[in-house]
């Protein structure tokens, strides 16, 4: 007679799932609460110590340290330099023409030659130039604030503008740029480098507005020349105008052209740096401090907040 398998009874109290689940599902909430309870011990603990003049001191240290350790010294060179156009000398009745030529166009210019400082062609260019990437990139350099080795071209750029930096004047159009470097004498070339550039710059610029000035005047002649040489007599007094107005127009696009002829100015030459300028630890410091006191006394008045909302 086959035997029949009966359940044995279970347990008062206890489950019949595998031992180990039952474990899990014990031990689970019992460590979460252990983890808690160690948590709020030690905040117990550690609150009564985070006095103000244990933590705004600390803090300061610490970045007393990374000021002093692990922060490279900078050198900066800056140079002062703006645009200029034959049309600021021109007087008598082109001078009402020419400072409004000059004031429009001198302002686009002036914007164009900042983009230029700041774009990857002149980045690429210094780079051949100074080997910007391999400087930048130094293992001796701070690990906390360093190019890395493998960076991408646009991050390679978003250093380079942290380097180098270039601002306007709204007012004088006059430009400024700061160059940060390791080096003192390297910080001066490179500066130098970028005046020389940005004169290649202009003048293929400005000689691209001329080109473009005089090929319509040029053209409109050429037609006007033509249509007298095939004009027949009851037609050529009308086409003989048409190519004397045409060889005025010649005569004045010539005249914007060389007034469209721009050329940068050095204001203040790049200057040779005698000392670093960048980190100011001691700004820094104080603003350090500054900014952990603050902290420190937002987050004091909410704690207080937060018991007196659980005590009430």
């Amino acid at each position: 007679m086959a035997n029949i398998l009966t359940p044995s009874p279970a347990t008062p109290g206890k489950s019949v799932e595998p031992a180990s689940r039952e474990r899990g599902e014990i031990a689970s909430p019992a460590v979460t609460k252990k983890i808690s309870f160690g948590i709020r011990q030690f905040v117990d603990w550690l609150a009564p110590k985070m006095s103000f003049w244990t933590v705004v001191p600390i803090v300061g240290l610490v970045g007393f340290v990374y000021l002093y350790a692990y922060t490279d010294s900078l050198y900066q060179s800056q140079t002062i330099v703006t645009l200029q156009n034959s049309s600021s000398a021109s007087s008598s009745l082109s001078s009402l023409g020419s400072s409004l030529l000059g004031s429009v166009g001198g302002s686009t210019q002036s914007g164009a030659v900042v983009a230029y400082i700041q774009s990857p062609d002149l980045m690429h260019l210094l780079d051949k130039q100074f080997h910007l990437r391999r400087i930048y990139s130094s293992p001796s350099n701070s690990p906390f604030w360093r190019l890395d080795a493998d960076a991408s071209d646009e991050d390679f750029l978003t250093f380079y503008q942290q380097m180098i930096t270039v601002t306007q004047d709204t007012t004088t159009l006059l430009i400024t740029v700061n160059v940060l470097d390791y080096d003192a004498q390297r910080a001066q070339a490179i500066c130098k480098a970028i005046v020389v550039a940005s004169q290649n710059y202009v003048n293929s610029m400005s000689a691209v507005m001329s080109n473009a000035t005089l090929k319509y005047a040029q053209g409109q002649l050429v037609v006007a020349t033509k249509a007298v040489e095939t004009a027949q007599p009851y037609e050529r007094s009308v086409a003989e105008m048409q190519l004397t107005a045409a060889q005025q127009a010649l005569v004045a696009a010539q005249g914007i052209a060389n007034q469209q002829q721009s050329f940068l100015v050095s204001v203040a030459v790049p200057n040779f740096p005698t000392d670093t300028t960048d980190p100011d630890r001691l700004v820094d410091e104080a603003s350090i401090l500054l900014a952990a006191s603050a902290f420190y006394l937002m987050a004091h008045l909410l704690l207080a907040n937060v018991r007196d909302h659980r005590r009430g």
